[in-house]
């Protein structure tokens, strides 16, 4: 049987689930928040190569008294697992899962130790607006919120461009701001807006 650590995610390309295996351990993740931690032993049967898992319940972040769905069944397949989901509502979904080398951040390198000392000091709004950025050490603040951040290259990229992103994966915002991109010089972010077209934000360095 070939070996079945490493991480997974849907063979056509779209983004939600993640499956990470490490020896029996079997961890689903939907947009990046663990939703199953569980242990698995494999079973060998005439229709294919499962994993049965100790437990299937897929719980997330808003409490609950059941799962909101169970992971029925999880078949090998060649390139990696075909996931079938059992929703309350909705009923079974089903998705082939692929291997890849890809973090939890995606398609990116982590680039914390050469990037993160231009980013040090306060940064302004260039349009006036009261909002203000402070970077110190790995936290960034946003009028005075903090989160732990990481900054990310896409991998194979040479241009001076980065994305400064939440250290959690799971959270898609830097406090109330979406990922900033950074050019050597310029925080490009942006202010999400229900409804209507988000504000986009330019800062420069305003001192240490």
């Amino acid at each position: 049987m070939r070996d079945l650590n490493g991480a997974y995610i849907p063979a056509d390309g779209s983004y939600g689930l993640r499956l990470e295996i490490t020896g029996n351990r079997f961890l689903l993740l939907w947009r990046n928040y663990p939703v199953l931690d569980t242990t698995f032993t494999v079973s060998e049967k005439d229709s294919g190569t499962f994993l049965v898992l100790e437990e299937n319940g897929l719980n997330d972040w808003i409490p609950r008294e059941e799962p909101y769905a169970r992971l029925t069944e999880c078949l090998c397949t060649e390139n990696g697992f075909r996931l079938t989901e059992d929703f309350p509502i909705s009923g079974e979904s089903v998705t082939e899962m692929a291997r890849t080398e890809d973090s939890r951040y995606g398609h990116f390198t982590v680039e914390n130790d050469t990037v993160l000392p231009m980013l040090q000091g306060v940064w302004k709004s260039t349009e006036g607006f009261s909002m203000k950025l402070e970077f110190r050490g790995g936290t960034c603040s946003v009028n005075g919120e903090s989160t732990e951040i990481v900054v990310l290259r896409p991998i194979g990229s040479t241009e001076n461009r980065w994305t400064v992103a939440d250290k959690d994966p799971s959270r898609d915002y830097v406090v109330s701001l979406h990922k900033f991109d950074f050019d050597g010089e310029t925080i490009t972010a942006s202010i999400p807006v229900c409804d209507a077209p988000q504000i986009t934000l330019k800062f420069r360095k305003a001192g240490r």
